[in-house]
């Protein structure tokens, strides 16, 4: 985590200039005033007592000021992260479900024209670009169809006039097409990884003990033949769990969605060192405990899938 915030407070500072000479809502302001603010945001001072004054007040809980809203960082940072959070953790129930059904059918029976469909149509979205996929999405099913919003996380005036049952809805309606560009995306990824998975245990000795015994062939297919696969499955899954919290940046810009990725991408073009510093750590932190989670996961594993 320091490493990571060392890095990006680094690379903020490698252009010339500084935060306020990257704000436009400075441009009225006479250079004496801005003077006066840069003094007291301490941007006056060598990078060194920057730093050491910034890592400083993070390790003490204090991740300061949004330069360009001159929030607490802490408060903007949660509510992007529950946003967030309910965009990209939508997107990966669906993309877990989605995954796990095509690739158990592709390892099972791979040879049904079904499953066959399922897997190219999977490898197509897998290969597109995330961007390319969310434009298609929207064009088809927001612009296309009318169906869905184009953007945003709500109506204004639907959460302002709505009952709870209608503002819910309405935040529904806005959540199914970014979700289903990341269920796509990351769907065709466990997928991948649950028939090949599957694959390597359907031909084992156990499998065919199974069957010889007379074990009914679901739970050939899920006790004896599943189970197993799951730990590589679990890795996978585990590798997206950073995105949770950090964001889906791309998704989260062409849908408008007020999360962990477009606060980012503002923070980092306004230069706002202490938003920047705050999300960074947030991410770090989830890359930090979904790799502990893996390693759980393959420690208490079947020892033939370790």
């Amino acid at each position: 985590m320091l490493v990571a915030l060392t890095l990006s407070f680094a690379l903020l500072h490698v252009a010339p200039g500084d935060a306020l000479s990257s704000d436009t809502s400075q441009s009225g302001r006479s250079a004496e005033a801005r003077d006066a603010l840069r003094r007291r945001r301490g941007l006056d001072q060598p990078l060194a007592v920057q730093f050491t004054g910034y890592v400083a007040r993070v390790l003490r809980g204090d991740l300061g000021r949004s330069y360009t809203t001159d929030r607490p960082v802490r408060e903007a940072l949660a509510e992007a992260i529950a946003r967030t959070l309910l965009l990209t953790g939508s997107g990966l129930l669906a993309a877990v479900v989605l995954g796990m059904t095509v690739g158990i059918l592709q390892g099972w029976r791979g040879d049904w024209w079904i499953s066959r469909a399922l897997g190219a149509a999977l490898a197509g979205t897998y290969a597109m670009p995330e961007f390319v996929l969310a434009i298609v999405l929207l064009s088809a099913l927001a612009y296309g169809t009318g169906w869905f919003p184009s953007g945003g996380m709500h109506d204004p005036l639907v959460q302002i006039t709505g009952s709870p049952s209608a503002r819910w809805l309405d935040t529904a309606r806005h959540l199914v097409v970014p979700a289903l560009t990341l269920a796509l995306g990351w769907g065709a990824a466990v997928s991948r990884q649950q028939r090949a998975a599957l694959l390597d245990t359907v031909g084992a000795d156990f499998v065919r003990t199974a069957r010889a015994k007379g074990v009914r062939e679901r739970a050939v297919l899920f006790v004896h033949a599943v189970r197993p696969a799951m730990p590589a499955v679990l890795a996978v899954i585990g590798l997206m769990l950073p995105v949770l919290a950090g964001g889906a940046v791309v998704v989260e810009a062409v849908f408008g969605w007020p999360g962990m990725g477009s606060l980012l991408l503002r923070a980092v073009s306004a230069r706002d060192v202490p938003m920047v510093g705050g999300a960074i750590l947030v991410t770090t932190a989830a890359v930090t405990l979904s790799s502990v989670g893996i390693d759980l996961a393959v420690q208490h594993s079947d020892p033939r899938q370790r």
